[in-house]
């Protein structure tokens, strides 16, 4: 299992940049609470970025290609097995878990389905938007997503959307920050308050979302052609650029400090 889980993790990275690089990121005109106690809900079997297509969760693989989703069986970790195969629409695009919940982000909005029943995921609310390209991410009570605007998703709008999830059954848009090119989105693993939004050509970027229905941007890194992110429990900020794979030590989570760099270009 854990060679699967290591294979799957460099897999999240490259099927990352392989998505990237369908749609040039290219640069334009500038124009002019406490501190959660929540777990870090990327911390898990399934780790990996806001923009995988594909997620682990005791003993089952959840993998998506824009209409399926399929359900691996991980009982013979050396040889999965296709356990079923859901038809979902069409549009899907990212998956993440948290707390036996699954959040596909959508063309046209976020989808969650509980998983309680491993192999019969059941859909219990979705939040709808404009049509756009939609990674999401949930951390406790609340999820944030991305939407990307001027792609073949569809739609023109670029925003950060504070999705509140405390009632499962009935998500709620609670806060939204205007965006130049967003793509993969995280939250800090030391607070839960910050958000780490990869912002294209635009830069790495930390939201404060204390006050949900007001988020505040407190850090850029505006040298980051910044893709996605994975935030590790141990602190360790892990983030695909255009250029390559850097890993930061996040324990000031506004003040990153850079300790690897792997260059892909």
């Amino acid at each position: 299992m854990k060679n699967l889980k290591n294979i799957l993790a460099v897999a999240c990275i490259s099927a990352a940049i392989i998505s990237c690089e369908k749609e040039e990121v290219t640069p334009v005109e500038d124009s002019s609470t406490p501190v959660a106690t929540t777990k870090n809900a990327q911390a898990g079997p399934g780790i990996g970025g806001s923009l995988a297509q594909f997620t682990i969760v005791e003993g089952y693989l959840y993998t998506i290609d824009y209409k399926t989703l399929n359900i691996f069986s991980l009982s013979n970790p050396d040889m999965p097995s296709l356990s079923e195969k859901i038809d979902m629409g069409v549009g899907m695009e990212t998956v993440f878990h948290q707390d036996g919940y699954l959040y596909i982000g959508a063309n046209d909005g976020v989808h969650i389905y509980d998983i309680s029943n491993p192999r019969s995921p059941m859909e219990v609310s979705d939040y709808e938007h404009v049509t756009s390209c939609d990674p999401v991410v949930a951390n406790g009570d609340i999820a944030v997503a991305t939407l990307r605007g001027g792609t073949e998703c569809g739609g023109n709008l670029s925003q950060l959307d504070v999705i509140d999830i405390s009632n499962i059954y009935s998500p709620e848009l609670v806060g939204e920050v205007e965006l130049s090119n967003p793509y993969g989105l995280g939250f800090s693993s030391s607070n839960a308050n910050i958000v780490y939004v990869c912002d294209g050509y635009d830069g790495l970027k930390a939201y404060d979302i204390s006050n949900i229905t007001d988020p505040q941007l407190i850090m850029t890194m505006s040298d980051l052609e910044a893709l996605d992110i994975i935030s590790t429990a141990d602190n360790n900020l892990i983030v695909l650029t255009t250029t390559g794979v850097h890993q930061f030590d996040a324990t000031n989570p506004t003040q990153l400090v850079e300790k690897s760099v792997i260059q892909i270009q």
